[in-house]
């Protein structure tokens, strides 16, 4: 952790040299109370680092903790709203290659300086096409965080599905047809044509009054 604020401090000591910008850290730790600020010698269980910057051009942050260790910059325009992951403005003005992308577990101090040091980097690099904020750069990026969402919901769909499977083919096993169409039913419009005659079938047995068209 303090190697963090070290690196950090010192990495983008440069983008923060110009007048009119500042640099600050602050230091959080989760407690039965919340997420509370605390002294970095003081910290236990979970934490979060944050070293937050704002220059005429752009502001944003960049942050190392959670249960993860992860690292992360968010910034944009210091005159705008628009704030987005420092990966998401590389990828959508075609230069992926500037920023590092495995940046979670970090347990080393070499790899947490190497990550520091490319995302000072690519922030300095790309800083003033993030100060100009490209309305259609921005429609780029919430195209694909649009995308990385709608992706996320069926992940999270098909993993109910599947739990919901493996539930009624015990109950259909033990012929509690009622609770295989409870676990089937919500799932209708995407179940298989195996799913969907077990969903009849247990229909028929149960009593359920609703029927497949």
């Amino acid at each position: 952790m303090k190697s963090f604020i070290a690196s950090a401090t010192s990495e983008f000591a440069s983008l923060v040299a110009e007048r009119d910008s500042s640099w600050s850290v602050r230091v959080e730790h989760a407690t039965q109370k919340g997420i509370v600020p605390v002294a970095p010698e003081k910290i236990a269980g979970f934490f979060w680092v944050t070293g937050e910057f704002t220059t005429p051009r752009i502001s944003g942050k960049v942050t190392f903790g959670d249960r993860e260790l992860y690292i992360n910059t968010v910034l944009g325009p210091t005159r705008g709203t628009e704030r987005y992951a420092l990966w998401e403005w590389a990828d959508a003005l075609g230069r992926p290659e500037l920023v590092p992308r495995q940046t979670d577990f970090v347990q080393t101090v070499d790899r947490l300086e190497g990550i520091v040091s490319e995302m000072a980097r690519a922030t300095i690099s790309l800083r003033d096409d993030i100060a100009r904020s490209d309305p259609a750069i921005i429609e780029r990026m919430e195209l694909a965080r649009g995308e990385v969402r709608a992706a996320f919901q069926k992940q999270l769909a098909d993993d109910d599905h599947r739990r919901a499977r493996a539930a009624a083919d015990a109950a259909f096993a033990d012929r509690d047809f009622t609770r295989v169409v409870k676990l089937l039913a919500p799932f209708e419009a995407v179940l298989t044509a195996a799913e969907r005659k077990k969903l009849l079938y247990a229909r028929a047995h149960s009593g359920a009054e609703e029927r497949l068209p």
